[in-house]
């Protein structure tokens, strides 16, 4: 529920009460004017002239209803208990009944005496008033004594109807309180509206702005208590996001002196290395630069993985190109290839026979194909075989790219555990559990992920394992397309 809507909901519900806590007296104070009036009227009935005609015919003595009146003398009672039936008449706006000592009526058409206003006589009250329900509405009656002693008509009890449209009168002054009461309410609310939704536009209008502060009002209420609440919580955002990009900026200054500071050095030292192995041709010196080559070599690929692994945990935005796959797969094999010799590996290239390009973040892919050459050399033995092929599909549109070697095959259980997908998070290089992927093949993974490129586990029927690249060429139509 909107606040415009919550605000017209507590309007009615407290115009409601207002209406009756006005109209209520207000109706009271009629009622009791009309019975001030009415006690004024059978107070001017008590003379001398009214006793006479009452007590020589009682009868029949009645003022208001008299057409219906039997003339006199035309019924003679059998008794004093045997009256005649009383008038069948409309109600007057004003009726006078006399009453004996004993509260009884010799009028048939005199009614009961009311009970109260009786038992409020006898306590001595010079007259009584009540209202009753009358066919019109609530009317007015009052009793008061004569003073007439051992009379028929020692009590007068007057009645007077309420007026004409009594009730549409009612009806107009609440609906008319009630529609003041509720004006005034939404008058008197529309201030508090108005600014919640300038607050409410502030904030918004702050967001926009980078937590900008917000100024508050003249105001100093709970409402305007939310501002400083806010500016309060901007403020926390603030000094939160300043630590945030300072620990980014930290890490991203890691990054870059890592690289620049131990990765390069490390991949001159493996050139150098290479170098000197070619010239060195004592047995004892050649298997120590061996084993220093591919050392000096899995600590540089380690580290660009972990820088990489970096960047991706920190979000650094990837830098979509157009990378030449055949470029990309030369690279790769002209770095492994001193590797896969010192291993004992034969290295082979399968070229395509056409250039074949893809749109990829360069660095990322290259670094997932050269983690699954080091991973085929790695795990083949000496004397066996690593190939990198590349070739278009049947459609032109996608490319393949597999690196397959001639290892130890493994059981089912190994494989499954080692083609179970698994989401990157950057710790894996972190990870020494037995059969467990590794940073190098999930980055991999990423790298293919996040280029739109499936990878894929196979087991030839040869033996060893097969990683397999594939997707979009660059100039790919149709949904297969990257944009």
């Amino acid at each position: 529920m909107t606040i415009w809507r919550r605000v017209l909901v507590a309007t009615v519900a407290a115009a409601v009460p207002a209406t009756a806590l006005i109209v209520v007296p207000i109706d009271w104070m009629r009622t009791h004017d009309l019975g001030t009036a009415l006690h004024r009227v059978v107070e001017s009935q008590i003379n001398d002239q009214v006793r006479e005609r009452c007590e020589s015919d009682p009868t029949w003595f009645l003022t208001g209803p008299l057409e219906g009146r039997p003339a006199h003398g035309t019924f003679v009672p059998a008794s004093p208990d045997d009256l005649p039936p009383r008038p069948r008449v409309q109600p007057q706006a004003f009726e006078l009944f006399a009453f004996d000592d004993n509260f009884l009526g010799s009028s048939s058409a005199n009614p009961r005496f009311p009970l109260e206003l009786r038992h409020r006589l006898q306590t001595g009250v010079p007259f009584a008033m009540e209202s009753y329900a009358s066919p019109t509405g609530m009317g007015v009656q009052v009793a008061m004594p004569t003073g007439w002693i051992d009379s028929p008509c020692a009590y007068f009890l007057g009645r007077m109807q309420p007026p004409p449209g009594r009730l549409a009168q009612r009806i107009e002054a609440a609906a008319g309180v009630f529609a003041v009461c509720f004006v005034v309410g939404l008058i008197a609310s529309q201030q508090t509206v108005r600014r919640v939704r300038r607050l409410a536009r502030d904030a918004r209008e702050s967001v926009a702005a980078d937590y900008a502060t917000i100024a508050p009002d003249a105001h100093r209420d709970e409402l305007s208590s939310l501002t400083f609440v806010f500016n309060d919580a901007a403020n926390d955002l603030h000094q939160r996001r300043a630590r945030i990009d300072d620990q980014d900026e930290m890490l991203r200054r890691f990054v870059r002196s890592t690289e620049d500071d131990i990765g390069r050095p490390l991949a001159e030292l493996e050139a150098r290395l290479t170098a000197i192995r070619a010239h060195v041709a004592a047995p004892d010196a050649a298997g120590h630069v061996r084993d220093a080559l591919r050392q000096t070599h899995d600590l540089s690929a380690r580290i660009e993985n972990l820088t990489l692994a970096a960047r991706l945990k920190t979000g650094e935005a990837l830098a979509a190109t157009r990378v030449d796959l055949g470029a990309l797969v030369n690279r790769v094999a002209a770095t492994h290839a001193p590797i896969a010799e010192a291993a004992g590996v034969a290295l082979h290239v399968a070229p395509p026979d056409r250039p074949i390009a893809i749109r990829a973040d360069e660095a990322l892919f290259e670094r997932a194909v050269a983690n699954v050459v080091d991973n085929a050399i790695r795990y083949s033995s000496s004397g066996g075989s690593v190939t990198i092929g590349l070739a278009r599909e049947a459609d032109a549109g996608r490319f393949r790219l597999w690196v397959s070697d001639t290892g130890t095959s493994l059981d089912d259980e190994q494989f499954r555990a080692l083609a179970a997908a698994k989401r990157f998070r950057g710790d894996e290089g972190w990870n020494r559990r037995p059969g467990s992927r590794g940073l190098g093949l999930t980055i991999a993974q990423e790298g293919a992920d996040r280029s739109g490129i499936t990878l894929d586990l196979k087991r030839p029927g040869a033996g060893g394992i097969e990683v397999e690249f594939s997707g979009p060429t660059a100039d790919a139509t149709g949904p297969d397309a990257v944009a």
